[in-house]
């Protein structure tokens, strides 16, 4: 049965018309006439007052969001007066009366389903009529699918003004979330954060087609504003910044350390390649090298000869000193003429 607004009809209105009063010379009486017409103008004034009832209020406790299985109360209030009341969930035909506790009636869900999931309206009788419902109550049940993740972006820590975008991932791939903060409901991206939206935050998850049937909440995440802006993001890009630079100089040290490196091998196989080169046997080409040694004494110059080889008789040879002196043969000698003058030993005093 469908309960809507009832018609009321004034019960000082009549089917029949009403009769004028004439006197008997034809015309109506005037103290009649001021009667009837304020008669008539209390009655319809009456039955206005009567169209203007006030809509009840529905409320749940403790919440309109429900675990599976729990109790929940549901309180309609009508005006003053109002007598009996009804409860319907949108969709269904069937209803709930109850009479009111002072000017309040409760309607109790024990043990709480999926199919008490809905929305729900209330309505009240006075002595004019039925009221108009009231707003629509959303009856949510939790607990029917796992729970989804839910994580803070870039970080759960922000300070005023910042962003933060709290994400809600469901297993079930689901197409819609909930997000909730202990007490209230919650916005998924607050682009400017204040004190006001530190605390505690849970999402739930569900598909379109069923928004009051959810999931069961996630792990709680607690949104901290801090005093001053977190030096996590500024130092994290000191230490990146700081790295890549030292990444870049050890980089560079190792290239000249390979630089250098290279070309000490380049000199040494140089230099065994020259070692290794045969000499040329043409005394013209090559300057021959003969070691002479002399005997120089006050700064003269004198011819070494045989006998100078020996230290003198008497002296100690430990106190001579030999010098030796390297000559290069003049090009112009002839070649085969014999080998070079013999080393020659002179001491020197």
């Amino acid at each position: 049965m469908n309960v809507g607004k009832a018609t009321l009809t004034p019960s000082c209105a009549r089917e029949a018309p009403l009769r004028a009063l004439h006197s008997p010379s034809g015309t109506m009486a005037p103290t009649l006439a001021a009667l009837l017409g304020f008669g008539l103008s209390l009655c319809w004034e009456t039955w206005a007052q009567q169209e203007e009832l006030p809509k009840p209020s529905l409320r749940a406790e403790p919440s309109s969001v429900v675990p599976q299985g729990q109790p929940v109360i549901l309180w309609c209030k009508g005006s003053p007066g109002a007598g009996v009341h009804r409860l319907r969930k949108t969709g269904s035909n069937s209803f709930v009366e109850a009479f009111p506790a002072g000017q309040e009636a409760w309607f109790i869900i024990y043990n709480i389903a999926a199919s008490s999931a809905g929305s729900y309206q209330c309505l009240y009788q006075s002595l004019s009529g039925w009221s108009e419902p009231s707003e629509p109550l959303e009856l949510t049940v939790t607990g029917l699918f796992p729970p989804p993740s839910l994580s803070a972006w870039p970080s759960s820590k922000v300070a005023p003004g910042q962003a933060v975008t709290l994400q809600c991932h469901s297993q079930l791939s689901h197409d819609r979330s909930a997000l909730y903060k202990v007490g209230e409901q919650a916005n998924f991206s607050i682009p400017a954060v204040n004190s006001t939206h530190g605390g505690t935050y849970r999402c739930y998850s569900f598909w379109s087609l069923s928004p009051h049937e959810w999931s069961f909440p996630s792990d709680a995440l607690e949104l901290r504003v801090t005093a001053s802006a977190p030096a996590s993001s500024a130092l994290t890009a000191t230490i990146l910044l700081g790295l890549s630079a030292l990444l870049i100089l050890l980089f560079l040290l190792l290239l000249l350390c390979c630089r250098r490196h290279r070309a000490r091998i380049g000199n040494g196989s140089r230099g065994a390649e020259a070692e290794k080169t045969p000499k040329s046997s043409d005394p013209a080409a090559t300057p021959m090298e003969e070691p002479l040694y002399a005997a120089v004494e006050d700064g003269s110059r004198t011819p070494a000869g045989p006998e100078d080889t020996a230290a003198p008789p008497g002296e100690d040879p430990r106190q001579v000193t030999y010098a030796q002196l390297k000559l290069k043969a003049e090009p112009q000698d002839p070649p085969g003429s014999g080998p070079g003058p013999p080393c020659l030993y002179a001491a020197l005093r």
